[in-house]
Order: structure tokens, then C-alpha cells, then sequence
């Protein structure tokens, strides 16, 4: 065979090749999903998926002060519908300036938040007539004062440190008449007590309490409906069940564990241990965002601690306007690494409304739990909030799954909730 003859023959071996090459590249559709550094995929696991921080930053008391006493809702929902239509009222004027702790006139009202706010947040919560030029500084407590003069309202966001203040005025004369009959008339409120006076204060109702043992019915997510919006490659995922009887998800670097006999998640991502410090809206934003996605938001979530120091958020999950309580059911946590999600808690059952039964519970008097908390061996400067919530309990028959909702009172104590049991005077029993 001449040469000339052998390199016509590779040539048209190599042009075919060229053209089978270019055929596979025009019909070769990618997954677009899951390519390099794209976003994880959306979700959906039965819940709402378009709140905003309106929607779960809400103050967890209201209270009225006149002169020396205290006074919050009776029933928390009528504070949740306040608080609500407050955000509504437009706010003029803001300004900053120096502040020498708390305003102290005698009639005031104090909305106190879960834990310190940045000021950025302010513009997010409330309705000002422009944007306003927001300090750097944080807040935990508003207060709203009087001005009788022309039927005026001040609000004011006092800085955790408490010696910053930012103000705004509300020109409304009705939603100052409806403040005043409040404080005037006590309509709907009962006394509170004022536990702590330095710092954070702690308020608690004064009497006894009368509240509903609930029960609701459930319906439970599918742990694999999570697998798209957690890992970046669902196709490798890998799903094992553990020497205990847990189901584990893996893609060999990520980890998701389905806990408490299918109740409630763990996700792990090991790789991102490294990691620089958010801004504490930022981190709440991107928090937010990652839950609106999955629609994960499967009933009423208030946040409840936002920890720029370690990237942390943590919403907990509230009935008739009371806090939930029971560990990994009965919270929504999140740690960010390199704009990332690092870890990852969260029930895996939405509820329905209305409840299908319960009963009449009467709880202790706040004067007894304080006096109760005085006398155990409770330390006074480890105790970091009181409430009354509820205690979740998961449970099922042959036909359905439901929760019980328990009243009960609840202390923070170092940083953890727990069920203050008045059979025993010891802060051992730890709660969620």
C-alpha cells in the first residue's frame, strides 16, 4: 500500500471520529442540577416556604409597667396580634443618641426579644416613612413611652450595652388611645413579677395559671425528601441502616441521620470546619432562605437564638402563642461554615389545626416558682429566662400519629432548657 494511500484512509478514520464526537456533545444533556459549586436543589416537605423575618422574629414578652408593676396577655395570642399590628404603624423621625439604661417613665411598655438583634433588622420589623440610617449596634428590648401633648407615641431600641438608644415617633392618636386603655384598665392582662432587676429582666405571671393539655394530629416527612436540598449529588447517595436501627444517609462526606424512630434529622457536613464569622443578619438571611427553599417552615417557629460567634440559629417551635419544648422535636437549629450549612436539626412531622381534644391544667403561681427557684440549689446568675410552655410529647396508635401538648414551666438554666420539677429541689433534669 502506498503512503500517500495510508494517510488518506487516517485521515478519514480521523474525521469520522471528529464528527461521532461532535454528534455525542450535541446530545449530551447535563445534569445542571448538581454540577460544580451550583446551588443545592429545592425541596419540598409539606410546609411554608415564603416567610420572612417578620413572620419568625417576634418578642417572646410584652409587658405593661405602671410605676412599679408589671402586666402581660392574659392569653399570648392577643400579644402575638399586637405585636403584629405594630409592625404596621409608621415610624418617623428616627434618630440615635446616648441613653443611660431604660427609659423610666411610669407608664411604659417593654417588648423583649429572645436574644440581642442587630439594628440592621430594625427596617425588616417595623414601617418607617424612609429608610432609615441604622447604627451598627444591637438591640434586645424596645420600649414605647407617651407624649399626653399631642397623642404621641415614642419608640424606642434601647443597645444591649444600654448606652446607645434609637428613637422613632408614631403620630396615631388611635393606637395611642388603644396603649393607654391597656395600661388604664388592665383589659385582657394579669400581673406579672419582675424576677431580675439587673441586665436581661425575667418576667413571670404573678398567679396561678389555668392552661389546655392539647393533642394534635401529625403527619410525618419523609426523610428522603430532604436528600436533594442537603446533598450536592443525590445520585451517589448511599442509604444504610445502622447497628441501632437509625437510617443513615451518606455520600461519603456528607451525613444525614434520621433520629428518634423517624421524628427528627441531623445533617453533617465534616468538610466545613474552617470558617470566618457572619454578620448576625446575614447569617439569619441566609438561614431563613435555606428553610424557605425546602418549605420547611412545618408549623409555628419564632427564633429564638442568633450566635454570630459560632454561626448558629436556632427557632423553636410555638402553639397558642407558648414555647415548645423537647429537644431535637421541638427545634430548628443551623451552623453555617464558608456560606455553606455545616450541621443541621429539625423535627421530621408537620401538625394540623385544630386540636382534636384536650383538658384543663392548673400550674403552679409564678410567686411559687420564684419562691420555689430561691430555695433549690439554683444559682441566681445561671439562670437566663422562666416561661411557661408546653412539653412535647410524640405518640402513636394503630391509626394515627399524634403529639400531646403539656403545660408546664420551664426554666434556661447555663444555656439549657429544662422542666422545673417541684418533687425535687435540684436543677438536674435536663429538658429541651
Amino acid at each position: 500500500m502506498k503512503f500517500e494511500t495510508v494517510k488518506t484512509f487516517v485521515l478519514v478514520i480521523l474525521v469520522g471520529v471528529s464528527l461521532l464526537l461532535t454528534l455525542a456533545l450535541w446530545s449530551f444533556k447535563p445534569n445542571l442540577k448538581f454540577l460544580g459549586d451550583m446551588d443545592y436543589a429545592e425541596a419540598d416537605i409539606g410546609g411554608q416556604g415564603n416567610l420572612t423575618k417578620k413572620d419568625v422574629v417576634a418578642p417572646k414578652n410584652i409587658i405593661f409597667q405602671i410605676n412599679s408593676r408589671y402586666y402581660g396577655f392574659s392569653n399570648p395570642v392577643e400579644g402575638q396580634s399586637l405585636y403584629q399590628d405594630m409592625q404596621s404603624w409608621v415610624l418617623y423621625n428616627f434618630k440615635t443618641s446616648e441613653a443611660n439604661g431604660p427609659p423610666d417613665d411610669d407608664y411604659q411598655i417593654e417588648l423583649l426579644f429572645p436574644d440581642e438583634l442587630p439594628m440592621e433588622i430594625a427596617d425588616d420589623l417595623f414601617t418607617f416613612d424612609e429608610e432609615p440610617d441604622l447604627p451598627e449596634w444591637s438591640f434586645q428590648r424596645v420600649f414605647i413611652t407617651f407624649h399626653p401633648n399631642d397623642s404621641s407615641l415614642e419608640i424606642q431600641f434601647l443597645s444591649t450595652s444600654g448606652d446607645r438608644r434609637a428613637s422613632a415617633i408614631v403620630n396615631n392618636s388611635k393606637k395611642y388611645n388603644q396603649l393607654w386603655a391597656y395600661l388604664t384598665k388592665q383589659e385582657g392582662l394579669s400581673e406579672y413579677i419582675q424576677y431580675k432587676e439587673s441586665g436581661i429582666p425575667i418576667y413571670v405571671p404573678k398567679n396561678l395559671q389555668e392552661m389546655t393539655e392539647r393533642k394534635l394530629t401529625i403527619k410525618n416527612i419523609d426523610p428522603d425528601n430532604l436528600v436533594d436540598a442537603l446533598f450536592r449529588n443525590p445520585e451517589i447517595v448511599r442509604r444504610d441502616v445502622t447497628n441501632v436501627g437509625e437510617t443513615y444517609y451518606t455520600d461519603s462526606a456528607r451525613g444525614m441521620r434520621v433520629k428518634e424512630d423517624g421524628r427528627s434529622i441531623e445533617f453533617v457536613n465534616p468538610l466545613n470546619t474552617n470558617y470566618e464569622r457572619m454578620r448576625a443578619f446575614d447569617l439569619l438571611e441566609t438561614s431563613m432562605a435555606s428553610i424557605n427553599e425546602q418549605k420547611g417552615w412545618t408549623g409555628d417557629f419564632n427564633l429564638e437564638e442568633l450566635r454570630p460567634s459560632t454561626n448558629f440559629v436556632r427557632f423553636r417551635m410555638y402553639y397558642d402563642g407558648y414555647p415548645v419544648f423537647n429537644s431535637s422535636l421541638a427545634v430548628i437549629e443551623q451552623e453555617w461554615r464558608n456560606q455553606q450549612l455545616y450541621k443541621y436539626q429539625r423535627p421530621l412531622f408537620s401538625y394540623n389545626s385544630p386540636p382534636i381534644g384536650g383538658s384543663s391544667v392548673k400550674l403552679r403561681s409564678g410567686n411559687d416558682v420564684i419562691y420555689f427557684i430561691e430555695n433549690a440549689s439554683y444559682k441566681a446568675e445561671n439562670i437566663d429566662d422562666i416561661q411557661i410552655g408546653y412539653h412535647l410529647v410524640y405518640e402513636e396508635d394503630d391509626l394515627s400519629f399524634y403529639l400531646t401538648l403539656k403545660p408546664a414551666w420551664y426554666i434556661n438554666y447555663n444555656g439549657s432548657w429544662q422542666e422545673i420539677n417541684f418533687d425535687e429541689l435540684s436543677p438536674n433534669k435536663k429538658g429541651g
